[in-house]
Protein backbone atom coordinates (compact mmCIF):
# COMPACT_ATOMS: atom_id res chain seq x y z
CA UNK A 1 0.00 0.00 0.00
CA UNK A 2 2.89 2.45 0.64
CA UNK A 3 4.74 1.45 -1.90
CA UNK A 4 1.91 2.25 -4.56
CA UNK A 5 1.20 5.68 -2.92
CA UNK A 6 4.88 6.63 -2.86
CA UNK A 7 5.05 5.54 -6.60
CA UNK A 8 1.91 7.51 -7.35
CA UNK A 9 2.79 10.53 -5.59
CA UNK A 10 6.22 10.73 -7.31
CA UNK A 11 4.46 10.83 -10.60
CA UNK A 12 2.14 13.20 -9.69
CA UNK A 13 4.85 15.65 -8.20
CA UNK A 14 5.97 15.57 -11.60
CA UNK A 15 2.91 17.16 -13.36
CA UNK A 16 2.60 20.08 -10.62
CA UNK A 17 3.68 23.20 -11.58
CA UNK A 18 6.26 23.65 -8.70
CA UNK A 19 8.06 26.72 -8.78
CA UNK A 20 4.59 28.17 -8.19
CA UNK A 21 3.62 26.40 -5.21
CA UNK A 22 7.03 26.29 -4.10
CA UNK A 23 6.95 29.86 -3.73
CA UNK A 24 3.42 29.96 -1.93
CA UNK A 25 4.55 27.21 0.53
CA UNK A 26 7.49 29.02 1.48
CA UNK A 27 5.70 32.19 1.86
CA UNK A 28 3.23 30.32 4.20
CA UNK A 29 6.57 28.93 6.02
CA UNK A 30 8.06 32.04 6.32
CA UNK A 31 4.48 33.70 7.91
CA UNK A 32 4.76 31.00 10.44
CA UNK A 33 5.32 32.09 14.32
CA UNK A 34 7.20 28.90 14.74
CA UNK A 35 9.31 29.74 11.86
CA UNK A 36 9.50 33.30 12.76
CA UNK A 37 10.87 32.12 16.38
CA UNK A 38 13.30 29.76 15.28
CA UNK A 39 16.79 30.65 14.97
CA UNK A 40 18.69 27.27 14.50
CA UNK A 41 16.91 25.39 10.86
CA UNK A 42 17.37 22.13 9.88
CA UNK A 43 16.69 21.52 6.26
CA UNK A 44 16.91 19.76 3.14
CA UNK A 45 18.34 20.46 -0.25
CA UNK A 46 15.98 19.87 -3.02
CA UNK A 47 16.04 17.50 -5.62
CA UNK A 48 14.40 18.01 -8.81
CA UNK A 49 10.51 17.82 -7.99
CA UNK A 50 10.31 18.65 -4.60
CA UNK A 51 8.99 21.85 -2.94
CA UNK A 52 12.10 24.10 -3.61
CA UNK A 53 13.46 25.52 -0.24
CA UNK A 54 16.19 26.71 -1.39
CA UNK A 55 14.98 30.30 -1.13
CA UNK A 56 15.01 29.95 2.40
CA UNK A 57 18.69 29.94 2.78
CA UNK A 58 19.18 33.41 1.79
CA UNK A 59 17.02 34.37 5.54
CA UNK A 60 20.08 35.57 7.35
CA UNK A 61 18.12 35.91 10.36
CA UNK A 62 18.57 31.56 10.73
CA UNK A 63 21.36 29.99 10.89
CA UNK A 64 20.84 26.81 8.32
CA UNK A 65 21.73 23.14 8.77
CA UNK A 66 22.08 20.00 5.91
CA UNK A 67 22.01 16.57 6.85
CA UNK A 68 25.11 14.37 5.27
CA UNK A 69 24.15 10.39 4.71
CA UNK A 70 26.61 8.31 6.61
CA UNK A 71 25.78 4.79 6.40
CA UNK A 72 22.31 4.27 7.68
CA UNK A 73 22.31 7.24 9.27
CA UNK A 74 22.33 11.29 9.09
CA UNK A 75 25.31 13.76 10.26
CA UNK A 76 24.01 17.38 10.51
CA UNK A 77 26.12 20.35 9.35
CA UNK A 78 25.63 24.06 9.11
CA UNK A 79 25.04 25.58 5.54
CA UNK A 80 27.94 27.61 4.60
CA UNK A 81 26.81 28.36 1.05
CA UNK A 82 26.38 26.53 -2.34
CA UNK A 83 30.39 26.41 -2.29
CA UNK A 84 30.52 24.15 0.67
CA UNK A 85 28.11 21.44 -1.20
CA UNK A 86 28.45 18.40 -3.45
CA UNK A 87 26.75 15.80 -4.50
CA UNK A 88 26.80 13.17 -1.99
CA UNK A 89 24.02 9.74 -1.68
CA UNK A 90 21.27 9.60 -3.52
CA UNK A 91 22.42 12.15 -5.85
CA UNK A 92 21.25 15.23 -2.70
CA UNK A 93 23.79 18.04 -2.37
CA UNK A 94 25.07 17.30 0.86
CA UNK A 95 27.93 19.65 3.15
CA UNK A 96 31.00 18.61 3.02
CA UNK A 97 32.19 20.33 5.87
CA UNK A 98 32.38 19.27 10.49
CA UNK A 99 29.59 18.07 11.58
CA UNK A 100 27.60 19.54 14.25
CA UNK A 101 27.77 17.93 17.45
CA UNK A 102 25.35 19.40 19.47
CA UNK A 103 21.96 19.11 18.09
CA UNK A 104 20.30 20.37 20.92
CA UNK A 105 20.88 23.95 19.25
CA UNK A 106 18.06 22.63 16.51
CA UNK A 107 14.37 24.49 17.09
CA UNK A 108 13.04 23.69 13.77
CA UNK A 109 13.17 20.96 11.55
CA UNK A 110 11.78 20.88 8.00
CA UNK A 111 11.24 17.62 7.13
CA UNK A 112 11.48 16.25 3.07
CA UNK A 113 8.34 14.18 1.93
CA UNK A 114 6.75 12.38 -0.96
CA UNK A 115 3.60 12.89 0.36
CA UNK A 116 1.81 13.71 3.42
CA UNK A 117 -1.19 13.37 6.13
CA UNK A 118 -3.54 15.97 7.44
CA UNK A 119 -1.82 13.90 11.05
CA UNK A 120 1.76 15.03 10.68
CA UNK A 121 2.48 11.68 8.86
CA UNK A 122 4.94 11.68 6.38
CA UNK A 123 5.73 9.46 3.31
CA UNK A 124 9.44 9.62 2.27
CA UNK A 125 11.58 8.16 0.42
CA UNK A 126 11.39 4.27 1.75
CA UNK A 127 14.94 4.29 3.94
CA UNK A 128 14.01 5.60 7.07
CA UNK A 129 17.22 8.19 7.93
CA UNK A 130 14.78 11.10 8.81
CA UNK A 131 12.66 8.68 10.97
CA UNK A 132 16.27 7.30 12.63
CA UNK A 133 17.70 10.73 12.63
CA UNK A 134 14.83 12.20 14.77
CA UNK A 135 13.98 9.73 17.25
CA UNK A 136 17.59 9.78 18.27
CA UNK A 137 17.22 13.31 19.47
CA UNK A 138 17.24 14.40 23.21
CA UNK A 139 14.67 17.41 22.44
CA UNK A 140 11.65 17.83 20.72
CA UNK A 141 12.20 20.29 17.77
CA UNK A 142 9.12 21.93 15.71
CA UNK A 143 9.06 19.59 12.76
CA UNK A 144 7.56 21.07 9.75
CA UNK A 145 5.93 19.35 6.35
CA UNK A 146 6.21 21.44 3.32
CA UNK A 147 3.68 19.37 0.84
CA UNK A 148 1.86 20.45 -2.32
CA UNK A 149 -1.98 20.40 -1.42
CA UNK A 150 -2.65 17.76 -3.73
CA UNK A 151 -0.34 15.89 -2.00
CA UNK A 152 -1.55 16.14 1.16
CA UNK A 153 -3.37 12.16 1.71
CA UNK A 154 -6.19 11.05 4.18
CA UNK A 155 -3.68 8.39 5.28
CA UNK A 156 -0.28 7.38 4.38
CA UNK A 157 -0.78 4.58 6.66
CA UNK A 158 2.16 5.27 9.67
CA UNK A 159 4.02 2.42 10.70
CA UNK A 160 5.29 2.49 14.49
CA UNK A 161 8.73 4.01 14.00
CA UNK A 162 7.17 6.81 11.75
CA UNK A 163 7.97 9.77 13.47
CA UNK A 164 4.87 12.85 13.48
CA UNK A 165 5.44 16.25 12.86
CA UNK A 166 4.13 19.25 14.35
CA UNK A 167 2.81 20.96 11.20
CA UNK A 168 1.94 20.36 7.31
CA UNK A 169 2.16 23.63 5.84
CA UNK A 170 1.02 23.48 1.68
CA UNK A 171 0.13 26.14 -0.67
CA UNK A 172 -3.36 26.96 0.64
CA UNK A 173 -2.97 26.46 4.59
CA UNK A 174 -1.10 25.14 8.00
CA UNK A 175 -2.24 22.22 9.86
CA UNK A 176 -1.22 22.17 13.35
CA UNK A 177 -0.75 18.99 15.22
Amino acid sequence: MKEQLRKQALELRKTLPLAKISKEIINNLFSSNEYKNAENVLCYYPLPFEIDVKPCFCDKSKKWYLPRVKGKNLEICEYLGKENIKEGSFKIFEPINEKVNNLNILDLIIVPCVCADRNGFRLGYGKGFYDRFLASLNHNPVKVLLVPSVLLYENVFPEKNDIKCNIVITEFEKIYI
